[in-house]
Formats: C-alpha cells, sequence, structure tokens
C-alpha cells in the first residue's frame, strides 16, 4: 500500500508539473505576442521638448494656418521659426509628409513675433501682398504654411496650427552643473509640482541645492493665464501666494511684465514662464519637458502607402507585396522538391548506410544557421551564377534553407501511413507510383502542409539570408532579377538604421497578422484532407 501511494503522490507531482509548466509557456507566448500587438497597435513614448505642453493659436494678434495635406496638428515655437528660416524645407520631420515647404506672410506681418527679423526669411519663404493673398495661396498649395491675422476665416482646404512657445524658464543657477550632473529635462508632472508650490527645494528634482521661487506674472496677463491653465489644481494656491503648507516664501508677486522679468533674472532659484525668442528668454535657462504621448499606430493609411525614405514616411504596402511573391516562389520551388525527396527515401530508396548519410546530412542542414545559407547564396548565386542580389538569388536562398524542414516532416507524414493501405492498393492491381500518388500522399497530406506551414514560417521571418542575396529596395518588385525586401528585413532595418520603433512594431504585427491568417487557412486546409480521410 506504501510503494502504491508513493506512486500515486508521484504521479500526481508529476502531472501538477507538467500542467504548470505548459501554463507558463502558453502564457509567455501570449504575453511576447499581446505586448507586440499592443505596441503595432497602440504607441507610447516618453518625448522631450523645449516648450510645454500649453498650445495657443493667438500670437499677439496672429495665427499659424496650414494646408490641410500636411497632416500637421500642432507645431512647436522652433518648428515654426525653422519653417520660416529653412531649418525645415519639408514636411517629413514634422509630420511625415512628403511636402516641400512653402512659407507665406504678408507684408505687415511683424518678423519679430517669430524671434527672428525679416532678413533671418529663407528661400522657401514668400511675402504676398497681404493675408487674403497669402490664405488663397496656403489653400490651393500642399506644404504651405503661412501666417494670418487671429480674425481671418478660413477655407476647408487650411487649418489653424497650435502653437507651443511657452518655456519653462529658471535663473541660470539652477541648471549649473553640480557633482558631474545638469538639470536639463524634467517631467511635466515634477514641473506642475514646481510651480504650485510643492517643491520647495530644487534638489527634490534633482537639481542643485537651491530654495525654489516661483515668480508670478501680472495678474490677467497672458503668461498668469498660461500659468493657471497649465496647474489648474493649484490655481487658488498660487493666486493666494501660498503653498499646501502656508509658506508664502516660495512666490514673489510682480506688478509688470518688466518687474517680473526682472525678477526672473535676478533671482537664484526662481522659476516661472516665459515665450520662447522672447527678448529675456535668451538670458534665462530653458529646462525641457517630458512628456508622454500616446495614440494609435497602425493604420490603413500604413497599409496601402509605398514606403519613402527608407520607410521614414508612407507606409508598406509594396514590402508586403513582396513578401507574399517570395513566399509564392519560395512555396512552388521547395514544396515539390521536398516531398519528391521525402517519397524517394521512403518509398522507393533501400534503407541502407547511404540513406543514413543522407538523413543524417539533411539533419544537419536543417541546423546551420541561416547566415551560412546566406553567404553560399551570395557566393554562389549572386557572383558564379551572376544573377545579382535580387528576388530569384532569395528565393533558392531560402529554398535550400528550409528544404531539410520540409523533408524530415514529410518523411514523418509518409512513414504514419498504415502499410496495410500501400499493400491493399497493390493487390488491386494499383502501380507504385498510384499507390503513392493516390493513396499514401493524400494520407499523409495533413503531415505534409504542416511541415511546409513550419517551413514557410521559418522563411517569412529570416533577414540575414535575404540581405545578403535578395537586398533591401522596397519598391515593388519587378521581376526576378530585381532587388526588394520583405516584412522581416523591413523590421530589421529600420530598427538598425534608427528609423522609428514604432513602425518596427507596426511592421511586426502585420507579419504576425499574415502568419495567423497563413495557420488558419493551413489549418482548415488540413482538416478538410482529415475529414476525407477519415482520420
Amino acid at each position: 500500500m506504501g510503494n502504491l501511494a508513493s506512486r500515486q503522490r508521484a504521479q500526481t507531482a508529476a502531472k501538477f508539473l507538467i500542467r504548470i509548466a505548459a501554463i507558463l509557456t502558453i502564457a509567455m507566448l501570449f504575453l511576447i505576442i499581446g505586448f507586440i500587438l499592443y505596441r503595432g497597435f497602440w504607441s507610447s513614448n516618453q518625448m522631450e521638448y523645449p516648450v510645454i505642453s500649453i498650445s495657443e493659436t493667438n500670437m499677439d494678434g496672429w495665427k499659424a494656418v496650414a494646408n490641410r495635406k500636411n497632416k500637421a496638428t500642432e507645431l512647436t515655437f522652433d518648428q515654426l521659426r525653422g519653417l520660416f528660416t529653412d531649418n525645415y524645407i519639408d514636411w517629413v520631420n514634422i509630420s511625415s509628409r512628403d511636402y516641400d515647404v512653402l512659407a507665406l506672410y504678408p507684408a505687415d506681418f511683424p518678423a519679430p513675433i517669430l524671434g527672428i527679423s525679416r532678413a533671418d526669411f529663407g528661400a522657401f519663404t514668400q511675402e504676398c501682398s497681404d493675408w487674403n493673398e497669402a490664405l488663397a495661396m496656403c489653400a490651393s498649395t500642399p506644404g504651405a504654411v503661412a501666417m494670418i491675422p487671429v480674425s481671418a476665416e478660413l477655407p476647408a482646404t487650411c487649418e489653424e496650427l497650435p502653437v507651443r512657445r511657452t518655456i519653462f524658464a529658471v535663473h541660470p543657477s539652477v541648471t549649473e552643473m553640480f557633482d558631474n550632473h545638469m538639470l536639463r529635462s524634467l517631467p511635466e508632472t515634477d514641473m506642475h509640482s514646481v510651480l504650485s508650490g510643492k517643491v520647495r527645494s530644487w534638489t527634490e528634482v534633482g537639481g542643485p541645492d537651491l530654495p525654489v521661487r516661483v515668480v508670478l506674472p501680472p495678474e490677467g496677463s497672458p503668461l498668469a493665464q498660461a500659468l493657471a491653465s497649465y496647474v489648474p489644481d493649484a490655481a487658488e494656491t498660487i493666486t493666494a501666494g501660498v503653498n499646501d503648507a502656508g509658506s508664502p516664501e516660495l512666490f514673489m508677486h510682480t506688478g509688470s511684465m518688466v518687474e517680473y522679468e526682472t525678477a526672473l533674472l535676478s533671482t537664484p532659484g526662481s522659476v516661472g514662464l516665459s515665450y520662447s525668442g522672447s527678448p529675456v528668454s535668451g538670458s534665462l535657462s530653458a529646462i525641457r519637458a517630458v512628456r508622454t504621448e500616446q495614440g494609435p499606430n497602425l493604420s490603413f493609411a500604413f497599409l496601402y502607402e509605398a514606403p519613402k525614405m527608407s520607410g521614414k514616411i508612407g507606409g508598406i504596402s509594396t514590402i508586403i507585396i513582396n513578401t507574399l511573391v517570395m513566399m509564392l516562389f519560395t512555396i512552388l520551388v521547395s514544396g515539390p522538391l521536398g516531398i519528391l525527396a521525402a517519397v524517394y527515401l521512403v518509398e522507393y530508396a533501400k534503407q541502407g548506410v547511404l540513406v543514413r548519410i543522407l538523413r543524417l546530412s539533411i539533419e544537419t542542414l536543417a541546423g546551420i544557421p541561416s547566415i551560412i545559407f546566406g553567404l553560399f547564396g551570395m557566393l554562389f548565386f549572386v557572383n558564379i551564377l551572376g544573377w545579382g542580389i535580387g528576388l530569384i538569388s532569395g528565393v533558392l536562398t531560402l529554398t535550400l534553407m528550409i528544404l531539410p524542414t520540409i523533408i524530415r516532416t514529410s518523411e514523418e507524414a509518409l512513414k504514419t501511413v498504415a502499410q496495410g493501405l500501400r499493400e491493399g492498393s497493390l493487390a488491386l492491381g494499383a502501380t507504385k507510383m498510384q499507390t503513392v500518388l493516390r493513396v499514401v500522399l493524400p494520407a499523409a497530406s495533413s503531415g505534409i502542409l504542416t511541415g511546409l506551414l513550419l517551413a514557410m514560417g521559418r522563411a517569412v521571418g529570416e533577414t540575414a539570408a535575404l540581405i545578403f542575396t535578395m537586398g533591401s529596395s522596397y519598391d515593388l518588385v519587378s521581376g526576378l532579377t530585381s532587388s526588394t525586401r520583405t516584412l522581416a528585413v523591413h523590421i530589421y532595418l529600420i530598427i538598425a538604421e534608427g528609423i522609428s520603433l514604432d513602425r518596427a512594431f507596426a511592421t511586426a504585427t502585420v507579419l504576425i497578422l499574415i502568419i495567423l491568417f497563413m495557420n488558419t487557412v493551413a489549418t482548415k486546409i488540413i482538416g478538410r484532407f482529415n475529414s476525407r480521410s477519415g482520420t
């Protein structure tokens, strides 16, 4: 009885461990795929800006407008000024649109609003007779941006661009070097805490050992309104001039803009708001604002637009087509070769030393790193045969790489077919070839399809071998010798080149969805074959 109870406990423990291992494995797979899909559909990044998150459309009676095709939602002050000074000659680095910039302004526009003079305007900046002409040109020209009066009504093809020009201004003593460290940036949550009087010393936010002195702008001024909107939860505290602990020494009230600017410039540890490009901002230090930006990542436009500028803008439509073309040609070449090789090894070859050597060679090839196949393909197909880097070289390299998988899985599938089926077919007068084609292969079809699916999964995720043999052109494939790239190669390249992590995740999501679609279709096909064969 003791031995029986011991064996039962051991069996129960073994089942428990197996169950835990299976659950952990499945959970890990779901976690990996779920994270990739989440990042593919939704982006979340920490961005650093020279200005804080206060947008305005009224800059001393003027506003910035742009053609809707530019797809810009807002601008920082530096971006707006850069559009008029040729720091930006296209919209790629602002809104990922490949339009050349045309900056327009009426003859009476005061350039100092942008912190520059008219002599600083660039070659892509054009003066118009009045704001009506500037607005009309902006409405009809993709890539155009214009400065017009706030009261002007906009046509349907133009939109206002909110501008962020408010900076978190501090006395230069706050950003001085100390202990090999300098306070350069702060999360905006910390900025709120500083301005609302919750932070009494700069050491609390990683700064020097200086007391915080919040300089309050004159009541009713635009900066006072900006401060109230930036820290609305502490508006009453700021107005009262004391923090939550009742300490009034944190706040300095001012009655005029001159007094306000003087206090900022003369008080060590002082902090307040100012405008980028204003005369006083050049003497103050601006701490950069760190904020988290979230939003949809994968869009329909990303799927149907062609990539441009190495994938920095545009979508992945041509890359999706190139991937499907590569998969089609690879399965057309490798599938028949692998299945025929398996049929020969199982049905026709004498099971001797030669067959054992062949199987050992196939298993060895299955374990060789893909980079080795890439080097061979580059040497043989690209250089010796002279086909160059293109689709055919990549397809044949992938064929060599996945053939061992197809052969081994097809062999195992053929071996599972009952010997009685073969004998019955032969007894009814069928030839060996007829038996293989009409009896054995249909019975083993589900296993063979599974092997093909596994092989294509490896092929569609390959990168190193394809870079050496197929190339990296993101244009639509035009022939067997044209260079092209697949989704997996595109993911690798845009990460390696530091283009965009969000675009890499979006592309990975598309690749996963394609693989899931392939698996679903293959499962349905396998199920039909199984139902026909009675298994």
